[in-house]
């Protein structure tokens, strides 16, 4: 008799909570109520999350707190004090935001200095790599190619930014822009794909910095346009930083591979139209992940 004053059979708590992503925590009060209605000496409350890419929740006594991350969807958590278990049905709305109007979602865009510069150092890394031996997830084996293999594996890198290709925020897989525009939610399947080309990539996808390199830093892109070169005319190089460049020589011969040279050599080139200088009008400039931007 004695124990159903004590243990609770019930809990006081929301069965359902809707929060928006990348929004501001939400705090519940878990309520333990025994047989009669009365409190539990059983305070402190213990919380299961199924998606913790979704949210994060943590406890403190009565109190659960709710931290939405960036990614939009639903999730089950278990609330539970003993010995009793309470499931909460958990809804992140998502945030189409753009408030620079660059056509990428705000939730996209790296917001710290710490993400920016670990997406640039793995992004350099990924495609410094295929230098020695090409993944076989490589496959587009041109210079669009490798730079569009390199931004995707760098997305994946939930450990250093806040969400995991391919659960990128309301764009899943398809994280390159083909249109011009801000972002809208309801045009995401129209404006984006899986795939860009190099102009693609250069038009809807990139800030221009300029000519100069000392804008440049480890991750930014160095474009090229070569009208000659009909069917490819746009190539496109890694800037790695310390005046150094990764690039793909194109699909064509048997030489066809990922390189590396400094700007030094790429100035001094026999064909002018790879210099790197302002006074080249084939070289379009150094450019930035919108991103990173």
């Amino acid at each position: 008799m004695v124990l159903t004053f004590i243990f609770p059979v019930r809990l006081n708590c929301s069965s359902y909570l809707p929060l928006q992503a990348g929004g501001e925590e939400k705090v519940e009060e878990i309520e333990p109520l025994t047989w009669w209605g009365f409190p539990s000496w059983f305070q402190r409350a213990t919380v299961v999350v199924e998606d913790e890419e979704l949210i994060i929740a943590h406890q403190e006594g009565r109190k659960v707190i709710f931290q939405p991350r960036r990614l939009e969807g639903k999730t089950s958590v278990l609330v539970g004090v003993f010995p009793v278990w309470q499931e909460m049905e958990v809804e992140v709305f998502p945030a189409g935001e753009d408030r620079d109007r660059d056509g990428f979602p705000d939730m996209v865009e790296l917001s710290t200095e710490s993400e920016r510069n670990a997406f640039r150092e793995f992004f350099v890394e990924v495609a410094r790599s295929q230098i020695a031996s090409s993944h076989p997830q490589f496959r587009e084996r041109d210079c669009g190619g490798l730079v569009r293999y390199a931004y995707r594996e760098s997305l994946k890198r939930g450990d250093i930014i806040p969400y995991s290709y391919p659960r990128v925020p309301l764009l899943g897989v398809n994280i390159f822009r083909i249109k011009p525009g801000s972002f809208n939610l309801e045009k995401i399947e129209e404006d984006f794909s899986v795939f860009a080309s190099s102009f693609y990539l250069l038009a809807y996808n990139m800030v221009l910095l300029g000519k100069e390199e000392g804008k440049a830093k480890a991750g930014d892109l160095l474009f090229f346009c070569q009208p000659a070169s009909f069917s490819y005319p746009y190539h496109v190089m890694i800037y790695e930083g310390k005046g150094r460049v990764i690039y793909h020589t194109g699909p064509i011969g048997e030489e066809e591979g990922v390189r590396e040279t400094t700007i030094t050599s790429l100035r001094r080139h026999p064909d002018k139209n790879w210099h790197p200088t302002e006074d080249n009008p084939n070289f379009l400039g150094f450019f930035r992940w919108k991103i990173l931007d």
